[in-house]
């Protein structure tokens, strides 16, 4: 009598397979299982009981779409099949977090929902993979649904199959610079510094909308090989004016100073900025009022902690609208687009 199912997993699978920080599940059990010459289903077997979905070799054949969910045991199992710690799983794999599994304490059991839950699934960079002699694809579950590789100048996204899968921003250096400020910005600052930067995006993706055709959003979507109209190519090609417009944004909540009048200087200051960058002010004004109108009333002043170095807290309204957590729709107080 197999009591695997009842009892578990007592030891790893002879080939080990070492996750990569950021992976999906379901991209991680794919790579285990076919690494010890499991197909999906038989891999599956020894997890726990499940279902992959109405059509289990869809599932396995487009990754991109799916995300492996399980419960304590199911994570447990399969940690013990990898030969890897519960605790490293959920460093590495961000599905394996404890608010993220499955609901009951019982026998081990996993799902597969056909459209991934609480983030996107994103191309790893292939030349990382390379580097680190995985030959495969590996699918990221991100926050938001695109990511910069500095390391090899590529840019993925979650458009899953259209296009190219990865685009070279290795002559958009504009780009390349706009990411790493924005690094910076999230280093210095914290959670402020990236609710600036969404707030920033979400702006910029509304003036997109507006004027789709400046002639430098068009430039960098062709020099990146799309189309300049599509969807796919906006957060690409606004992201140097949005890490510029997420500084501008920070010095206003630094100032401390909202009022009617300090709210007109600063978008005279944005005014000349847009001339700078050669984008039509017109199209976005509004976005940048709607932007102003929710950072008008200052946060309350903080106690300086420990360290005796003041963290910068953005406006009250901003607080109330924008998440703490999640893509950067969500962590922005402005709407989607």
């Amino acid at each position: 009598m197999d009591l695997t199912g009842l009892l578990g997993p007592s030891r790893p699978l002879p080939v080990r397979v070492r996750p990569v920080g950021g992976e999906s599940v379901g991209s991680f059990v794919r790579r285990l299982g076919r690494a010890n010459g499991l197909d999906l289903a038989s891999f599956l077997d020894r997890v726990g009981q499940g279902e992959a979905s109405k059509d289990p070799e869809q599932v396995e054949k487009y990754p991109q779409y799916t995300e492996m969910k399980v419960n304590t045991a199911g994570r447990r199992y399969l940690s013990v099949l990898a030969g890897c710690d519960v605790e490293l799983l959920k460093w590495a794999l961000p599905s394996m977090a404890d608010d993220l599994l499955l609901s009951g304490t019982g026998p081990a059991i996993w799902q597969w929902p056909w459209e991934a839950e609480g983030g996107h699934l994103v191309p790893w960079c292939a030349s990382c993979g390379l580097r680190r002699q995985i030959s495969e694809p590996v699918w990221l579950m991100s926050a938001d649904s695109w990511q910069v590789c500095g390391r090899h100048l590529r840019w993925t996204d979650d458009s899953r199959g259209v296009g190219p899968e990865a685009v070279s921003v290795a002559q958009l250096g504009e780009c390349v610079a706009a990411e790493r400020d924005r690094l910076r910005l999230q280093g210095r600052f914290r959670s402020a510094g990236e609710e600036l930067f969404a707030d920033a995006c979400q702006v910029m993706y509304q003036w997109w909308t507006y004027a789709p055709d400046t002639l430098v959003w068009v430039q960098r979507a062709w020099t990146a090989g799309l189309e300049a109209r599509s969807a796919r190519a906006v957060p690409l090609v606004v992201l140097p004016e949005a890490a510029k417009l997420a500084r501008l944004m920070l010095r206003f909540e630094q100032a401390g100073l909202h009022t009617p009048r300090d709210r007109a200087k600063w978008l005279v200051g944005v005014q000349h900025q847009a001339d700078l960058w050669q984008v039509d002010f017109a199209a976005g004004k509004n976005a940048l009022l709607q932007w102003l109108e929710r950072h008008s009333c200052p946060a309350a002043p903080s106690a300086a902690p420990a360290s005796g170095r003041r963290q910068l807290v953005l406006a009250e309204r901003h607080h109330r609208i924008a998440a703490r957590t999640g893509s950067l729709q969500q962590r922005s107080c402005m709407p989607a687009v």
